[in-house]
């Protein structure tokens, strides 16, 4: 640190001593239990790390992701219907809690009912990149950011990224209603929160640590969250922090929320090109998906902690990306050399964009050319050696993680059938 923090009592504030509590209180006031989770990214991340932590304490959930609805983790035909059965028994006591992913769109249509939020959390916004912040996405999303504020009850807790200046702006809310998290205390709107005395996690050495109430101590070490690779995936550390916050929101105890995040595990089948890792022999394979230059570094900086070996990256027509921005990520894909694998159908500017990018490092990388995902997937798994990372930035995200899942248990059956024959 560069100066001592001082860190005064926390602002007046009802913090529930227990999940209970927080229950008993939301009752009281005719609150839903139901927590909200936005974002640009990690969004169903962090809503399954959430899930873990409540499910360590016996809870019964519902959830609601791009993938769906589902009740104590059974998964429901459709999504109005299944998820208005979900907030009747949340009403009668046949669940505890539910979670919901939201992305920016649908918090515009937030407040139409006058049904206020307990927690409301905002995993990142724009990553702090200035050409993110001028695009059209953003600009709805900065309207969002001001939904949220209004569609908190005034009892409830706003979950907000430090990291990210445009989500953790001091105008959202007062210093009691805002819970931070961040990798550090230092972080200008962290500092500045705790001086003021509010709620926030981050990291310190290897651990999480919470302070709230005028008390800072450790939560968890992160090597003991396997998920995050020892903290390693900074992704991961973010999910985990914003995971820890919202658990303490509603009242759940330290050992319980420690044991959660230990018992967390990842599985790409539930959340798909959410950073999925699998493990290839030596090698490592990410799915993640396509993003623009300002998500992209930190999908770039974890692989780069993941192996020592090839880098090789797979990326589709990346619709989502804006065309301005195609040299800065094939300047990223290709940082390094290695190998770039680009497939499906790029308009000429788009790819020679791409291309551009790429070759303008000081050692660019090999770019090959596949029809199609998965023929590029099939490529690249062909060129895996030792200690090597393939990411890929897959369309289809889900097709992408069933493809390899099986790849890897052909490769696991071959091997047994080789070692019995031995």
């Amino acid at each position: 640190m560069t100066a001592e923090l001082v860190i005064p009592q926390s602002t007046a504030l009802h913090r529930p001593q227990s999940f209970e509590d927080w229950r008993a209180r939301l009752d009281r006031e005719r609150i839903a239990p139901v927590i909200s989770i936005a974002g640009s990214r990690g969004k169903t991340s962090v809503l399954r790390a959430v899930e873990s932590i409540l499910r360590s304490g016996g809870r019964r959930i519902a959830s609601w992701t791009d993938r769906g609805v589902e009740i104590e983790g059974q998964q429901q035909s459709g999504e109005l219907g299944p998820w208005s059965r979900a907030l009747t028994r949340l009403a009668v006591g046949g669940l505890d809690v539910a979670l919901q992913e939201l992305d920016w769109a649908t918090v515009q249509t937030l407040g139409a009912s006058g049904e206020p939020a307990p927690i409301f959390a905002v995993a990142n916004l724009c990553a702090n990149s200035e050409a993110c912040l001028v695009t059209p996405e953003t600009m709805q999303a900065r309207r969002a950011l001001a939904r949220i504020r209004s569609g908190v009850a005034p009892i409830g807790r706003l979950v907000l990224n430090a990291d990210d200046f445009a989500v953790a702006v001091e105008d959202v809310a007062g210093t009691a209603q805002r819970y931070l998290f961040g990798i550090s205390p230092e972080t200008p709107m962290l500092r500045r929160h705790l001086q003021q005395g509010g709620d926030a996690c981050w990291i310190a050495g290897s651990s999480i640590v919470f302070h709230e109430d005028g008390s800072t101590r450790p939560l968890v070490d992160l090597r003991w969250l396997r998920w995050t690779h020892g903290g390693a995936i900074p992704i991961a550390v973010q999910t985990a922090l914003t995971a820890t916050a919202i658990a303490r929101c509603c009242g759940l105890p330290d050992s319980l929320i420690a044991a959660g995040l230990a018992a967390h595990e990842a599985r790409p089948e539930t959340m798909p090109g959410s950073f999925n890792l699998f493990s290839f022999g030596s090698s490592t394979i990410v799915v993640d998906r396509p993003a623009p230059s300002w998500f992209l570094r930190s999908a770039l900086r974890a692989t780069a902690n993941l192996g020592l070996g090839r880098q090789i990256r797979i990326a589709g027509p990346m619709n989502d990306v804006p065309t301005d921005d195609l040299a800065e990520v094939g300047r990223l894909l290709g940082r390094g050399g290695g190998v770039l694998i680009v497939h499906g159908a790029w308009s000429d500017e788009r790819l020679n964009g791409l291309r551009h990018g790429a070759a303008i490092n000081e050692v660019p990388p090999i770019v090959l050319q596949s029809p199609d995902e998965r023929a590029a997937i099939q490529q690249g798994i062909s060129m895996l050696r030792s200690d090597a990372v393939m990411l890929v930035l897959a369309e289809d995200s889900a097709a992408a993680v069933r493809l390899i899942a099986r790849r890897i248990r052909r490769r696991s059956s071959l091997a047994r059938e080789t070692s019995g024959a031995a």
